[in-house]
């Protein structure tokens, strides 16, 4: 085995663990650290068949070092990119569980094993449902392949305007996960104002406490019925993240 190739490979495992320390559902503590390693490894095989090392090989131990950082943060830059879409549909869950009374319900997310709301919990597991059946995964396990065109080892530099691209991504954040939650947020508008004019009408009818129910059935036969929209505009979201991913590099 040449030095080369050996030095490719490593650096491309490098990539592939970052892509997959952040990258949604493979990230998550119900999967493996052996099973990320061998899914790392493979990808660095598949890739050492197009790789392209640029210039001489390290000189140093200091200088093999900061090639290997500089690998690990393309690949955490591409993993964070696709992660941003899950961040949404989790900010989109704690917006309706709030809207329509159920925040008070937190519960630990198995996968992310963070607090999470039911709603957040469901749209987060819906997520990574459509992450997997609509073959997203497939697609940015080809975009990271790509990459190595892209910016081939030893020659990364990145774009100029990554920080604007990363920034805009994060506000998408905000934009898709009121997006989802829109509807709720109407339904909830609607309740309050019905029952303001009802507390006016009768004051002595406690309009705090019987709006509770009304706003939980109205929200729960909402989200159902608009589970299709928002099913679609997270497929949507993730049907764009291979080219997110490939925006961050050069």
């Amino acid at each position: 085995m040449s030095l080369d190739l050996l030095y490719g490979g490593m650096m491309a495992f490098i990539r592939a663990g970052g892509l997959l320390a952040l990258l949604p559902v493979f990230s998550g503590q119900s999967v493996p650290v052996q099973v990320r390693l061998a899914i790392a490894v493979i990808l660095a095989y598949i890739a050492g068949a197009q790789l392209q090392v640029t210039g001489p090989l390290p000189a140093d131990a200091l200088a093999l070092i900061t090639v290997g950082i500089r690998e690990l943060v393309i690949g955490l830059l591409m993993g964070f990119s696709v992660r941003l879409i899950f961040y949404a549909i989790e900010f989109a869950g704690q917006v309706m569980s709030t809207e329509i009374g159920l925040s008070v319900g937190s519960q630990i997310d198995p996968i992310s094993r963070n607090t999470s709301s039911p709603v957040g919990t469901a749209l987060y597991y819906l997520g990574a449902l459509l992450f997997l059946i609509s073959g997203c995964h497939h697609a940015v396990f080809m975009a990271f392949l790509r990459s190595f065109t892209i910016a081939p080892i030893g020659a990364l530099a990145l774009h100029r305007n990554v920080g604007e691209i990363l920034v805009q991504a994060t506000g998408n954040i905000f934009l898709v996960g009121l997006q989802m939650a829109a509807p709720l947020l109407a339904i909830n508008f609607i309740v309050t104002f019905a029952f303001a004019i009802l507390g006016k009408a009768a004051p002595s009818i406690n309009v705090f406490s019987e709006s509770f129910s009304i706003r939980i059935l109205a929200g729960m036969i909402l989200l159902g019925l608009t589970f299709g929209l928002t099913a679609q505009a997270v497929l949507n979201a993730l049907r764009g993240s291979p080219d997110m991913m490939l925006r961050v590099i050069p």
